[in-house]
């Protein structure tokens, strides 16, 4: 009769089917939601998004990954959340490189270079040593620039995840999750 029982209850669905998790919920909300329930502080995690979110803006392309290893190592801070968030700012870089260079030019005073794109990756290809003679103080500008907004980035994107990781946690805890 067990084994009838057994057969049974493997056969019968389950009451509640479950829901498929979307892109954002799967890649990017499980793993936060892992971490804070791994030991990692929501402090921790919020710093790690809001620093990478900052390195993720640095602007000299090619370099924001070493940046966050490098400063993320000695601090502790989780890898692959700290990645992730530079690489979620990937979209905003360009337009944003384009305003540091401009506002370290308004400050020293320099002419404002033309950006093409496709000559800038000529360029490069053809003589790094030439393009970096060429456009080695348009990147200084953008560095200056990026110095300067760096803090409201860092700021601005401390106090966003601060208040998301609390929804997170408070919905966490409303359904019944590990911090219950």
């Amino acid at each position: 009769m067990s084994n009838e029982h057994q057969v049974i209850k493997q056969t019968v669905p389950p009451a509640h089917p479950p829901q498929r998790e979307g892109f954002w919920s799967r890649r990017v909300m499980r793993p936060i939601v892992n971490q804070l329930t791994q030991g990692v502080s929501p402090h921790k995690i919020t710093l790690t998004l809001a620093l990478g979110a900052t390195l993720g803006v640095f602007p000299i392309f090619g370099i924001t990954s070493l940046l966050c290893l490098l400063l993320g190592a000695p601090l502790k801070l989780n890898q692959v959340i700290l990645q992730s968030a530079n690489w979620m700012v990937t979209c905003v870089h360009p337009l944003l490189l384009i305003f540091f260079v401009r506002l370290g030019e308004t400050l020293m005073g320099a002419e404002p270079m033309v950006f093409v794109p496709t000559e800038l990756v000529a360029a490069f290809n053809a003589s790094p040593e030439a393009f970096m003679k060429r456009f080695g103080m348009t990147g200084l500008h953008g560095i200056l620039g990026w110095f300067l907004v760096a803090p409201l980035i860092f700021g601005t994107a401390w106090i966003l995840m601060k208040c998301l990781l609390q929804r997170i946690i408070h919905r966490t805890q409303m359904e019944g999750g590990p911090h219950a």
